[in-house]
């Protein structure tokens, strides 16, 4: 059974007098004397020797004007809440009635709480510096409202320089749109993302630091933050986060700070903690915590901040669509990235082997072998390499990824020239004829490849999976039959097939680029002029495969038309059984399976000839096989 105090003051202001009978009137054993606040505050000493214990219900500011008393004279408070502090309830866990709230108010054990000034003022439950959408909302706020206001203030929303000085001396410069300290609350999205290690005797400063750098950053805070349902352990991605003893806050520009709701100070802002230097009494749920504090060694969560160069350059700025990082983000992968630009002997042999072993497969027309050569070719390295280079701006990178793909083109166009000569009779197979007609599905492929390669390349879990893409986009094959087509001095049959090469290097290029942009992995400062040559490449590249696209689609519909097609030559009835229409070099051929029932004539075949070629325009070579039916 819970003890209550046996005298105690009750300090009243006009608004709170009427409780003043249903307070002395309590069913409690207490003694209880009433007192107007302001006779209080004007000469403590003369109230005090009547009671150790003071109740109050007042304004939030006449609170803490009383609670700095208890600090300097020793005595304990009990709170009751007017019904619009809610806040304040919610930060002591007092009971919204009247007469359980005066019950928890006038209990004996008052816990010893600790006190955080800023800038010497008293902060009950937040402090607030700039502006953070959606994180000082209240956790109970429909989402859907949520949201929208969230997305109201994110309109104007600007990164500004900090720097935070925390109690064992440490030093942080970042670009944020605003902080917020926070004591134990239970109505905040912010107190509900660090309730895990809060607490109100535990001698330490809590401070989220909100620094979306992107647009979709912004919005998967919003789904992380929204669909938080429970405690969590893990700050979201878009959210720094300070425990210390001490912080101090300091802007270039003072900045206004709203404590407990209300403008009070601004910066630079001085944070301090004085340990269990007040006696409150608090709601039941929070005796644990008080009784058992979390840890009170200083915590610094702030990976996910801003540092470094992209400070400045990302200070005053609007916030983008992408957001950007620096290089010592991404250490690692830039310095990956780097060595894949190189041209190493492992580069050049792996590429000569790749190129002799796809232009055999050509020639046996094996798609095994052929396989085989993707997977050994390393052209798809310098070639992410190449699309990180131009995001960034960064000039070493991307000429170095030129020249290394460069090589890599000279060295499979002469292996590809010098084998083929060794085959005097220049047979065209079924595999080299798959690549001279590139269309715009070629460039579907090149442009999914390239997404896929430079997201396997950020995620090391997963990076063996680039052996997979390159067989996908298939970068050598083309190469070796544009080389076949040197050695055999037929620049149409090298044009189609380099046509396909060049598809692939621009399409996995570009995609990789915006692939990379909207990983995070491009500078504040964008290379526009690197993206938009790609991109123009990209559309000039665009025209003749959508016109090798329409000659494909036109010649698919034409040979779905002539099957079982009859015709009727010096009267012999002829069906046309197949057709389908190859074109090599500069000619069209024309593979035509037909169904007679008589022998023709040399006179009934260039009739035929002369019937089918009025149907087509340029040079046609009619490859014709005749079956016999009974």
């Amino acid at each position: 059974m819970t003890s209550h105090v046996k005298k105690s003051l009750f300090l009243y202001v006009p608004d709170t007098e009427h409780l003043i009978k249903q307070v002395v009137g309590t069913s409690l054993d207490c003694q209880i004397t009433p007192v107007p606040l302001q006779e209080f505050i004007g000469n403590p000493g003369q109230h005090l020797p009547l009671a150790d214990h003071v109740v109050v219900s007042a304004p939030l500011d006449a609170i803490k004007s009383v609670i700095k008393l208890a600090v300097e004279h020793n005595f304990s408070v009990g709170i009751i809440p007017t019904p619009d502090q809610k806040n304040l309830g919610a930060c002591y866990g007092l009971p919204k009635k009247i007469n359980e709230a005066l019950e928890l108010a006038l209990h004996q054990n008052a816990q010893p709480l600790d006190l955080l000034l800023c800038n010497n003022k008293i902060l009950i439950f937040k402090a607030t510096v700039g502006k953070l959408p959606l994180i000082d909302s209240s956790s109970n706020t429909n989402k859907v409202k949520a949201i929208l206001s969230a997305l109201r203030h994110f309109i104007a929303l600007k990164l500004l320089p900090f720097q935070f000085r925390t109690g064992s001396g440490k030093k942080i410069k970042t670009a944020a749109c605003g902080c917020m300290i926070i004591k134990h609350h239970e109505r905040t999205l912010a107190s509900k993302l660090i309730s895990h290690d809060s607490s109100l005797t535990d001698g330490m400063i809590s401070m989220l630091i909100t620094a979306p750098i992107s647009i979709l950053d912004y919005f998967s805070f919003l789904y992380q933050a929204l669909r938080c349902t429970g405690k969590r352990k893990r700050i979201p991605s878009t959210i720094g986060y300070i425990k210390s003893n001490t912080i101090t806050i300091e802007t270039k520009k003072p900045l206004a700070v709203a404590i407990d709701g209300e403008n009070a100070t601004q910066t630079p802002l001085h944070c301090k903690i004085i340990p269990r230097a007040v006696r409150i009494n608090v709601g039941e749920g929070l005796l644990e915590s008080t009784v058992q504090p979390t840890s009170s060694s200083e915590r610094l969560e702030i990976h996910n901040l801003p540092t470094g160069k992209e400070v400045n350059k990302a200070a005053n700025q609007r916030i983008p669509f992408f957001s950007y990082a620096s290089e010592e983000r991404f250490r690692d992968l830039f310095i990956s990235l780097r060595e894949d630009a190189r041209i190493h002997p492992t580069y050049l042999v792996l590429m000569v082997l790749s190129t002799m072993l796809a232009t055999v497969g050509l020639y046996q027309s094996s798609s095994a072998v052929v396989i085989g050569a993707m997977l050994l070719a390393p052209l798809m390295a310098p070639i992410v390499s190449l699309a990180m280079g131009l995001l960034r701006y960064d000039t070493k990178l991307s000429r170095t990824s030129i020249l290394t793909i460069i090589m890599g083109i000279i060295i499979a166009l002469s292996a590809a020239s010098l084998i083929s000569l060794l085959f005097p009779h220049n047979p065209i197979t079924m595999e080299m004829q798959a690549r001279l007609n590139p269309s715009l599905f070629d460039l579907a492929v090149a442009l999914v490849a390239g997404i896929a390669g430079a997201y396997t390349k950020s995620h090391k879990e997963i990076l063996q999976s680039l052996a997979g893409v390159s067989v996908a986009v298939a970068l050598v094959p083309p190469l070796a039959v544009a080389g076949i087509g040197l050695g055999m001095g037929d620049f149409h049959f090298f044009g189609q097939a380099f046509l396909l090469f060049s598809t692939n290097l621009i399409g996995i290029t570009f995609a990789a680029t915006l692939t990379f942009r909207m990983l995070g992995y491009s500078p504040v400062v964008r290379n526009k002029k690197g993206f938009a040559l790609i991109a123009i490449l990209l559309a000039g590249i665009t025209i003749p495969l959508y016109l090798s696209y329409h000659n494909i689609i036109e010649t698919a519909v034409l040979e779905k038309n002539w099957q079982h097609e009859r015709f009727l030559i010096n009267d012999k009835y002829l069906i046309i059984q197949d057709a389908k229409i190859v074109q090599q070099r500069e000619q069209n051929l024309l593979f035509i399976r037909v169904l007679v029932r008589e022998p023709l004539t040399r006179m009934d075949l260039n009739q035929m000839r002369k019937r089918i070629e009025s149907n087509f325009t340029g040079k046609l070579d009619i490859r014709l096989e005749l079956m016999y039916i009974p």
